[in-house]
């Protein structure tokens, strides 16, 4: 009697857990494991997750639109520098100025013509001579 009702409580909680996990991102982290060992499937609802430092330098000087409460704040990517990475990672720092109110230290809705609106994490770095507002973003990639 106990040996059954061991197997329908194991055959339970595995129906339970698969009912769970979407199928969906299960599926589309074996294909991408599969195709590349070792590696984490990309988030397909993060288009960040797929932008690489080059990504970043082909828009150097570009108007990238910030997305606060009160309103939008226009910023310009001026510097993409490598930082020091993992074996097989990736680090970079994205420098951005713009606008003339110090923003805190947020995550931000970004939005750019070509790359779309994905969400970042910006540090502000102070102002510039002219009084324009700098915001630095680390990219880590383990």
């Amino acid at each position: 009697m106990s040996d059954s009702r061991r197997r329908f409580l194991k055959a339970g909680m595995l129906a339970a857990l698969f009912a769970a996990a979407p199928l969906k991102n299960v599926s589309a982290h074996w294909k991408y494991r599969d195709a590349i060992p070792n590696a984490e499937a990309p988030d397909d609802e993060d288009p960040l997750a797929n932008y690489t430092k080059a990504t970043f330098v082909s828009y150097l000087n570009s108007v990238f639109q910030l997305q606060t409460s009160s309103g939008s704040v226009a910023v310009t990517l001026l510097q993409v520098e490598d930082m020091e990475a993992p074996t097989n990672g990736e680090c970079f720092s994205l420098l951005f100025r713009g606008g003339s109110q110090a923003l805190p230290q947020n995550t931000y809705t970004v939005e750019h013509a070509a790359l779309g609106t994905f969400q970042l994490f910006l540090v502000p770095t102070g102002a510039d001579s002219n009084g324009a507002q700098g915001y630095l973003a680390t990219i880590n990639r383990i």
